[in-house]
C-alpha cells in the first residue's frame, strides 16, 4: 500500500508541475481549471463576476424569446467588394415624405450566406452612426459606435431611443464594413422607424430610400427591401395560455382563379392609418411559406359593407407581391375613413393538387396606436368550417397566431435587444473568468497541492475502488430483475393476451366484452412492463432515449387521435427516479384524457430550464370545471407524485373548451419521505 501511494503523490506532482508549466507557456491551452465553487471562495472577483453572471441569466428567463427564422425571398439591403474595392463609408437613409415624431429606430440583421459562412448578422457593419434629419436638413446624432467595432447582433436587432425627436429622415452612416479574408460588406434586413406601436417606413405612403450604394437583385437584394416590412425577425409574437387557433380559412376550390375574400367590420367609420395581413403558420404542414397565403391579392376600404363605393388601399393582382412567409405584410391607411376593410385573393394559394385556398392568421387595422380590428366582427365569401376548433371567422381578429399572442412592435424589439445585450454581457463575463483561471490554478496548486496530493489520490482511488465494487453489484441485480420481470412476467403476460384472443376467436363462451376488456388490461401490462423493464435494465439511460420513450408512450395511447409532442431544453437526463414519474405522469396524463375528454387534437409539451421541468397536456375534449375536479380524473395520484417531485399540479379548463394539466418539479431530485409509493 506504501508503494502504491508513492506512485500516487508522484503520478499528482507531475501532473500539477506539467499543468504550472502549460499555464505559463500558454493560457489558452491550460489542462487544468479550478472548480467554480473553490475559485468563488479564493477570488472575489471571480466571485462578483459568477453573481453578475447569474443574475443576468435570469434575467433572460422574462426577456422575449427570439423568433424563428422568418426571412422570406427578400433579404434586404447589401454593397460589398474584395480588398479596397468596398469605400469604407456608406450609407442608407429613409425619407418619411415629412416630420414625423420618431420614438425609435430600430435595426434588422440580414440573414444569408456570404463568403462561406452562413450565419445571422452577416454584414453588419462594425463602426456606424444613426442620424435624424428635419425638414430644414438640421442633424441630431441617436447613436455613435464609431470609436470601437461593435459586436455582431447575430439574429437579433439593434434597437436604438430617439425620444420623440421630430424628423423627416434617418440615416444610417457605416464606417467599418463586416469582412471575411478578402470579402468585405454591408448588409442590413430591415430599417424600421417607430412612432408608438407603429413602424412608420411600412405604414405611411410614400416612404423612400436612397444609398451611396446598392446591390439591386430583386427580390433578394435591393435598397426598396430596408423598408418592405419582411425581415428574419417575422411577426411580434409571445407566448399565450390561450388554445390552439389558426385563423381563417376559405372553403376549398378545384381552381386557383375563383375569387374568394375576407372582411371585418370596424363597428363606424374612423381614419385609417394602416393595415397588416398576418399570413397563418402550420408548422406540421410548411414552415417555408404562409399558409394559404394568395398569390394575386387586392386590400379595399369603404364605409358600405358591401363595397358598393371603395377605396383601394393595394392591387396586387397585375403585379404579385411574393411570398411573405410569416412576416406581417403592412399596407398604408393614408388616414382615409372607412368602417369595412376587404381582403380579396384574385389567385388562390394551391394546398395540394386541385385543392386552392385563402388563408389568413389575423387581419390588424390601426388608427394611431390601437388596433381597431381586435374582437371585430368577421364576414367572409366562404369559411372552411370542417376544423372549427383551428379555422374560425373570429380567429382572423383574435389577436392569436397558433399558439401564441401578438404584442405590439416596441416592448418586442426592445426586449430583443436587450437580449442582445445581456447575451453580449454573459459572454463576456466568462471570458473574464476563464482570464482569471491561470492564476487561480497557480495558486490553488502551490498552495494546496503539495500537502493534499497524497491524501486526496489515496481517498479517490479507494472511493473508486468501492464505487466500482458497487456498481457491479447494481448492475448485476439489474440484470437480475430485468432478465425475472422480462422471462416470467412479460411472457405470462404475453400468453394472456394470446390465449384471451384465441377464445375470442373460438367463441369459448366467455363474453366478448370480457375477453377485449382482459387482452387490452393485458396489452396494457405488458406495454407497462416493458417500460419498467428498460428503467432498471443496465445500460444508457440519456436524454434521447427518454424522449424517444416519451413519445413511445404517446404514440401508442393516442392513436387514431391528432397529436403533437414538443420538447424543449431537455439536454441532459435526470436520474432514473425522476425519468420514471414522468414517464407514468405523462402516461396517468393521456389515460384521463381517453377516458374523459373526448378530445380530437392532443398539446404534449415537455420543457426544461435551470434543472426544472414542466410536463403540460392540452386537449380539445368537453372539459370541466376546475372547482369540481380536487380528487377527480385521477389527480391525487398526480398531485402526489408533484409533490415527490418538489413541484405542484396546476389544472385549467372550462366545460366545452378543452383543458389543459401541467406538472412541475425538480430534475435532479425526488422526496424521500413520502408514506405512498407511486
Amino acid at each position: 500500500m506504501r508503494g502504491y501511494f508513492s506512485i500516487c503523490f508522484a503520478t499528482t506532482a507531475f501532473a500539477v508541475v506539467s499543468g504550472l508549466r502549460g499555464q505559463e507557456a500558454n493560457p489558452d491551452e491550460r489542462v487544468f481549471s479550478v472548480p467554480g465553487v473553490v475559485a468563488r471562495i479564493i477570488n472575489r472577483e471571480y466571485s462578483e463576476l459568477d453573481d453578475r453572471r447569474r443574475q443576468l441569466e435570469a434575467a433572460l428567463l422574462e426577456l422575449a424569446q427570439p423568433p424563428k427564422n422568418d426571412r422570406s425571398a427578400r433579404l434586404g439591403w447589401k454593397v460589398f467588394g474584395y480588398d479596397d474595392s468596398l469605400p469604407i463609408r456608406q450609407w442608407v437613409e429613409i425619407d418619411l415624405g415629412a416630420a414625423h415624431r420618431i420614438d425609435a429606430i430600430a435595426l434588422i440583421p440580414a440573414d444569408a450566406p456570404a463568403a462561406g459562412v452562413s450565419e445571422s448578422g452577416i454584414g453588419f457593419p462594425l463602426r456606424f452612426r444613426v442620424e435624424l434629419a428635419d425638414e430644414n436638413g438640421s442633424l441630431a446624432v441617436i447613436a455613435d459606435y464609431t470609436a470601437t467595432d461593435f459586436p455582431n447582433p447575430g439574429g437579433l436587432p439593434v434597437f436604438v431611443p430617439a425620444r420623440g425627436t421630430s424628423a423627416r429622415r434617418v440615416r444610417v452612416t457605416m464606417h467599418k464594413p463586416w469582412s471575411k479574408n478578402r470579402y468585405r460588406t454591408y448588409a442590413l434586413g430591415e430599417i424600421m422607424v417607430l412612432q408608438g406601436n407603429r413602424n412608420l417606413a411600412t405604414g405611411l405612403a410614400g416612404v423612400t430610400v436612397q444609398s451611396s450604394g446598392s446591390l439591386e437583385s430583386a427580390p433578394a437584394w435591393s435598397r426598396e427591401n430596408l423598408i418592405d416590412g419582411q425581415s428574419m425577425l417575422g411577426a411580434p409574437l409571445a407566448k399565450s395560455d390561450r388554445p390552439l387557433a389558426h385563423g381563417w380559412e376559405s372553403a376549398r376550390f378545384d381552381r386557383a382563379s375563383t375569387v374568394t375574400w375576407v372582411q371585418i367590420d370596424l363597428g363606424a367609420v374612423q381614419p385609417i392609418d394602416e393595415v397588416r395581413l398576418v399570413p397563418a403558420r402550420l408548422l406540421e404542414y410548411t414552415d417555408t411559406h404562409g399558409y394559404g397565403f394568395p398569390g394575386k391579392l387586392r386590400v379595399e376600404i369603404s364605409e358600405q359593407a358591401d363595397f358598393a363605393r371603395s377605396r383601394v388601399l393595394v392591387d396586387w393582382a397585375a403585379h404579385p407581391r411574393g411570398d411573405p412567409v410569416f412576416n406581417p405584410l403592412t399596407i398604408p391607411g393614408r388616414g382615409w375613413p372607412a368602417r369595412y376593410v376587404r381582403a380579396t385573393a384574385e389567385e388562390l394559394w394551391q394546398r395540394r393538387e386541385g385543392v386552392h385556398i385563402f388563408a389568413l392568421a389575423e387581419m390588424q387595422v390601426y388608427r394611431g396606436d390601437s388596433n381597431l380590428a381586435a374582437g371585430a366582427p368577421v364576414t367572409a365569401s366562404s369559411v372552411y368550417d370542417s376544423l372549427p376548433h383551428n379555422f374560425s371567422a373570429e380567429f382572423l381578429t383574435d389577436g392569436l397566431r397558433a399558439t401564441q399572442k401578438f404584442v405590439e412592435w416596441p416592448e418586442w424589439l426592445a426586449a430583443l435587444s436587450r437580449r442582445r445585450e445581456v447575451l453580449f454581457e454573459i459572454d463576456g463575463i466568462r471570458t473574464r473568468m476563464a482570464a482569471i483561471q491561470p492564476v487561480l490554478v497557480r495558486a490553488a496548486a502551490w498552495t494546496i497541492g503539495s500537502a493534499l496530493s497524497v491524501l486526496v489520490v489515496g481517498t479517490l482511488a479507494v472511493f473508486y475502488r468501492a464505487r466500482r465494487a458497487q456498481a457491479r453489484t447494481v448492475v448485476g441485480l439489474q440484470r437480475r430483475i430485468a432478465g425475472d420481470l422480462h422471462d416470467e412476467i412479460g411472457s405470462n403476460l404475453a400468453s394472456i393476451a394470446l390465449l384471451t384472443e384465441l377464445g375470442q376467436r373460438q367463441n369459448a363462451g366467455i363474453p366478448a366484452g370480457d375477453v377485449e376488456e382482459i387482452r387490452r388490461l393485458a396489452n396494457e401490462s405488458a406495454a407497462a412492463m416493458r417500460d419498467i423493464v428498460w428503467l432498471i435494465q443496465p445500460g444508457p439511460h440519456d436524454a434521447p432515449l427518454l424522449a424517444e420513450r416519451l413519445r413511445a408512450a404517446a404514440r401508442r395511447l393516442l392513436d387514431g387521435l391528432e397529436w403533437n409532442f414538443e420538447i424543449t431544453g431537455l439536454d441532459a437526463a435526470p436520474s432514473l427516479d425522476v425519468q420514471r414519474h414522468l414517464l407514468l405522469a405523462l402516461k396517468e396524463m393521456l389515460h384521463n384524457v381517453l377516458r374523459h375528454a373526448g378530445a380530437r387534437r392532443v398539446e404534449i409539451h415537455l420543457s426544461v430550464c435551470d434543472e426544472r421541468f414542466t410536463l403540460e397536456v392540452r386537449d380539445d375534449g368537453r372539459g370541466f370545471e376546475v372547482a369540481r375536479q380536487g380528487d377527480g380524473h385521477g389527480f391525487t395520484s398526480l398531485r402526489h407524485r408533484a409533490e415527490m417531485l418538489g413541484g405542484e399540479l396546476a389544472l385549467e379548463g372550462r366545460p366545452g373548451q378543452g383543458a389543459r394539466v401541467a406538472l412541475n418539479g425538480s430534475l435532479r431530485s425526488v422526496v424521500r419521505n413520502s408514506a405512498a409509493r407511486i
